[in-house]
């Protein structure tokens, strides 16, 4: 197989890994030396031209190749039957609406999060129980990275310049986690974008980290339930306040609770939706934003009426609501990822093609 990339001799693996780090080839974490036979190996399971081209990776607009893209799940630890849904999430964060090269340049804390849904989380061996934003799962842990590497080692996105997160989180080492269909009381997550129930899908979304919340649906009723997880939503700093899209991740007790009260999950966007404001008097104190703006709240609420509500979510599509985790406790832990607003890292989703003969 006739490779592009450039090849090193180093004298072992622990020269190997020094290198990689002395080349800028890693955000911090090892990576796993990228070896020609490993590359070469997801190539050929892919059934691809390492040379065909998938997209320009900004802000630095390198050339994303099946080969570079091989490289990089390599260094990340992937197995060729990871690379595929690598390969739509990189080409998910390349459409427009996404505006990955705002998110990989923003000073706000958002960074590119994988939602896997479909027949392959359980085939790739998600974890969707304990754990499912967290260690312990290869094909999360290993794919969230491949996609960082690719943002680093394509797109050139390194801290200070021209990434300008003013703090970042640790999702931007990894960030990938996958809907339980088991446990879903709802559609799918990619059924409801309008994917085959047969497809896997990766949804990307640039958010912020996962914050918690308790929401007591063990013990509570489901229209407390629906305010708490609207709470959650509606702080001041928050950039949702400009629009733009919010993951909101329910765990299986809490769906139940909503799901078992009769609420199908239009329904609990709506009334998260109805929730989720904040009084103009309270709007007033957040000065980030220019009343020029055209997705400025005073265009949702009359400026001068103190007691006006305003909205954090605008449309039911801004809500991209998943189920995962384990059962818990009655507290019913779930948790929100807020959007960096109107401004980009909007939902996109991409098809998972994995090649007709699977195994390798």
């Amino acid at each position: 197989m006739q490779l592009s990339s450039r090849t090193f001799e180093v004298a072992d693996i622990e020269a190997a890994t020094e290198f990689c780090y002395q080349q800028n080839w890693t955000d911090g974490l090892p990576v796993v030396p990228p070896t020609r036979h490993a590359v070469e190996r997801i190539i050929e399971y892919l059934h691809r031209d390492g040379a065909e081209v998938v997209g320009v990776v900004p802000p630095r607009n390198g050339v994303a190749t099946i080969e570079k893209i091989a490289i990089n799940c390599t260094m990340a630890g992937c197995t060729p039957q990871y690379v595929p849904i690598v390969i739509a999430a990189v080409e998910a964060m390349l459409d427009e609406r996404f505006n990955l090269n705002g998110v990989q340049t923003t000073t706000h804390c958002c960074a590119p999060l994988c939602i896997v849904s479909g027949p392959g989380v359980k085939e790739l061996c998600f974890n969707t129980r304990e754990g499912a934003f967290g260690h312990g799962c290869r094909a999360a842990a290993s794919i969230g990275r491949a996609v960082r590497l690719i943002l680093w080692n394509i797109g050139g996105g390194y801290p200070g310049d021209p990434c300008k997160t003013t703090l970042g989180h640790p999702g931007y080492y990894s960030f990938c986690v996958a809907e339980d269909q088991e446990s879903n009381p709802w559609e799918p997550l990619h059924v409801e974008r309008g994917f085959s129930p047969e497809d896997t899908v990766v949804t990307l979304c640039g958010v912020g980290a996962p914050q918690s919340i308790a929401t007591a649906a063990g013990y509570g009723p489901a229209e407390d339930v629906l305010f708490v997880l609207a709470d959650a939503i509606t702080p001041l700093g928050s950039n949702n306040v400009t629009g733009g899209d919010i993951v909101l991740v329910l765990s299986p007790m809490a769906a139940r609770n909503l799901a078992s009260a009769g609420y199908g999950k239009q329904a609990v966007k709506q009334e998260i939706m109805r929730f989720a404001t904040r009084e103009v008097r309270e709007l007033k104190r957040r000065r980030t934003i220019a009343e020029s703006n055209p997705n400025h709240w005073n265009k949702l609420a009359d400026p001068d009426d103190a007691a006006a509500q305003v909205p954090f979510v605008r449309s039911p599509e801004n809500l991209v609501l998943v189920t995962t985790g384990g059962w818990g406790s009655g507290a019913a832990f779930c948790c929100v990822c807020a959007g960096w607003g109107a401004l980009g890292g909007l939902a996109t989703s991409r098809r998972v093609t994995f090649p007709t003969n699977r195994e390798g």
